[in-house]
């Protein structure tokens, strides 16, 4: 084992990692009059199917749902994790700053179980992770989000060692599970009524960002509210990340990590679910 894979596996070993599974839209595009996240796929709900996939990697610990103020199912369904609950915002950055906010607080309060002692000083911060999932990607894999984990630890173990040599204070960009792009995709430009192609881009060089994404509390929550207070807004935690200058890292996923977005996607996410 490799000097940088030795101190990635011991950081490992004194990870936590609390997930934050975003469930609070009305997912409007799935046509449908129940939240997607409700649709069954067999016996069980896409919600249920997603935090299923995350019960499977020993590294996650608690997990907090945020769901919508009005949501009257999820306090219904059986889950396969521990669950804190949280209400949403507005749109999904907001509800993933709830949630981070939530955790955060825990940490700074001392009657907390899962509060900071003293002694701990700022390396529990470099111990303590958030992992942010979308409830409609039920198909994803444990084994990525086992590599997204293990190799994130060891870039943020190789960065800490270079900043150690150099004196300088451990910050994290965090990671995120991608797929490259297969298609030919073209850049458009509108004329009139119509859409033409402008350009075709080079696709060896764009990726398609999926969940889960996992980043430090720490930096998380202090660029979440930033950005809150800002106005500023993301669609997931990786630009919020570019937007302060990161460079999160791109761990390779598998293109059956769908996002439920339009109703057919449920017949690809039925076949996916199926296989053993």
């Amino acid at each position: 084992m490799s000097e940088f894979n030795a101190i990635a596996a011991n950081l490992s070993n004194n990870l936590t990692i609390d997930v934050v599974v975003v469930a609070a839209g009305v997912g409007k595009r799935f046509g449908s009059q129940m939240p997607k996240q409700y649709t069954h796929i067999g016996s069980q709900t896409v919600l249920q199917h997603s935090i299923a996939a995350l019960s499977k990697v020993h590294q996650l610990s608690t997990c907090y749902l945020v769901i919508s103020e009005e949501d009257t199912i999820a306090k219904t369904l059986g889950f396969s994790m521990p669950i804190e609950w949280v209400i949403g915002g507005k749109e999904r950055m907001n509800s993933v700053f709830n949630a981070v906010q939530t955790i955060w607080q825990q940490y700074q309060n001392p009657l907390s179980d899962k509060a900071f002692s003293d002694k701990d000083s700022h390396h529990a911060y470099d111990n303590h992770w958030v992992l942010i999932h979308d409830a409609a990607r039920p198909c994803v894999n444990p084994s990525d989000i086992e590599k997204l984990i293990t190799q994130t630890m060891q870039q943020f173990s190789q960065q800490s060692h270079r900043q150690s040599q150099q004196k300088q204070g451990q910050e994290s960009a965090g990671g995120l599970l991608a797929v490259p792009v297969r298609d030919t995709v073209k850049q458009i430009i509108h004329a009139q009524d119509k859409v033409l192609a402008q350009k075709t881009l080079d696709r060896s060089q764009l990726w398609l960002a999926q969940t889960p994404q996992i980043f430090p509390l720490a930096t998380l929550y202090d660029y979440l509210t930033q950005a809150i207070e800002q106005t500023i807004a993301f669609t997931d935690e990786a630009s919020l990340f570019e937007h302060f200058g990161k460079q999160p890292l791109l761990v390779e996923g598998s293109h059956s990590n769908i996002k439920l977005t339009f109703s057919e996607d449920l017949q690809f996410a039925q076949v996916y679910l199926a296989k053993p």
